[in-house]
């Protein structure tokens, strides 16, 4: 890899430091704004290069000794362990502030514990070796499997029961996750989640938010933006996390989902928790507008993947004029794309919240909520 020599010059997003040399952008990560540092550059393009810091040269007051974790800038994993986690916070907020100027400074943030937050992980194996990816190639990283400081220690390698170890053997990952205080292969297996006065099922590969310590607060949030005897109609359900757990709210609930085996956990888990009145359908939400008998409802909840809203949400929300549109996205700048065309129809956005669901990595979380 070419090897360059650059002084930094502010945060980006993406766990990025940006730096200029001979016309082009240079995206380095492990940097401090303020350091002059050598770095390795491992893509080149016409415009943007990239690279990794492999040694500071003059480094800033405020980095700190990689937080104590022997792989971190080798693991492909986390991108500020060089940083208190402080800074790491202000550095978020104030590049979700710079995607909404408006909103500076009336951001609330929400945070957990920095580390052990983690109730799923992927572990990756070559048949000798377990562990992440080293950043930016396929080799393994073996001791991050041992030292990883975002996963519960149930999920590091030494702890997995050795029936799931043996498992590996057959497969190139594995994917574990914490259920009912114990651990299953999230691959083949469902896992089973306790969450208030909630038991839910999610089905084996079903998604399902990671941050053990921020489900409920997040879903306390949500419930707070709601009116009393709410009408939600639930976008991109799963298996009924998000009105399920905060049923006490909601009269009616209609949740669409694409994934057939989601929408049918969520009718059971509807079921076990007594929410008899809510329902759901299957139907592709990135294919097509929204069916015509859900215009009734008043209020969206809306949890998308990172590819955020399709356009045919954005002319179901214009034909039909839900009255507020709750948006929980783990992508920003989807959710920057999206709230302009909801403000093009109308919409007001009238709460901003940074949900922390991910510390040390460059991801977050951002709830909104948008009134007519």
């Amino acid at each position: 890899m070419e090897k360059l020599r650059i002084k930094l010059e502010k945060w980006v997003n993406g766990g990025f430091c940006l730096a200029h040399h001979e016309g082009h952008a240079v995206f380095v990560e492990g940097g401090l704004p303020g350091e002059l540092v050598d770095i390795s550059l491992y893509k080149t393009g016409k415009k943007e290069w990239f690279g990794t810091v492999s040694e500071v040269i003059e480094a800033s007051e405020r980095r700190i000794p990689s937080d104590c974790c022997s792989v971190f800038m080798d693991c492909g994993g986390c991108s500020y362990r060089h940083i208190s986690y402080q800074d790491e916070l202000e550095i978020k907020t104030s590049l979700l502030e710079a995607m909404f100027p408006k909103w500076k400074g009336k951001v609330q943030v929400i945070k957990g514990l920095e580390n052990e937050y983690r109730n799923n992980v992927q572990w990756q194996s070559n048949g000798r070796e377990i562990g992440y990816f080293s950043k930016n190639t396929h080799r393994i990283v073996k001791e991050s499997s041992s030292v990883c400081k975002t996963v519960d220690k149930r999920l590091l390698w030494e702890m997995v029961p050795a029936g799931l170890q043996k498992s590996v053997s057959k497969n190139k990952s594995i994917q574990l996750r914490l259920s009912s205080k114990s651990v299953v292969n999230y691959e083949r297996d469902q896992t089973e989640i306790s969450i208030f006065n909630t038991k839910l099922k999610v089905p084996e590969r079903g998604f399902f938010q990671i941050n053990q310590f921020l489900i409920e607060p997040w879903l306390e949030k949500i419930k707070s933006l709601l009116p009393d005897s709410a009408n939600i109609l639930e976008l991109f359900c799963g298996c009924g996390t998000i009105g399920i757990s905060i049923r006490e709210k909601i009269e009616s609930l209609y949740g669409i989902e694409s994934h057939e085996k989601s929408i049918r956990y969520a009718k059971e888990n509807a079921k076990t928790n007594n929410a008899l009145q809510f329902e759901y359908e299957v139907s592709d939400l990135y294919q097509k507008h929204l069916p015509k008998h859900v215009a009734t409802f008043p209020i969206w909840i809306v949890n998308p993947p990172r590819a955020g809203l399709s356009e045919g949400i954005v002319e179901s929300a214009s034909m039909f004029s839900p009255k507020q549109i709750i948006y929980s996205s783990c992508n920003p700048s989807t959710l920057k794309r999206d709230i302009t065309r909801l403000e093009a129809i109308g919409y007001r956005l009238n709460y901003m919240a940074l949900f922390d669901f991910f510390p040390r990595t460059q991801h977050y979380e951002v709830l909104v909520s948008l009134k007519k």
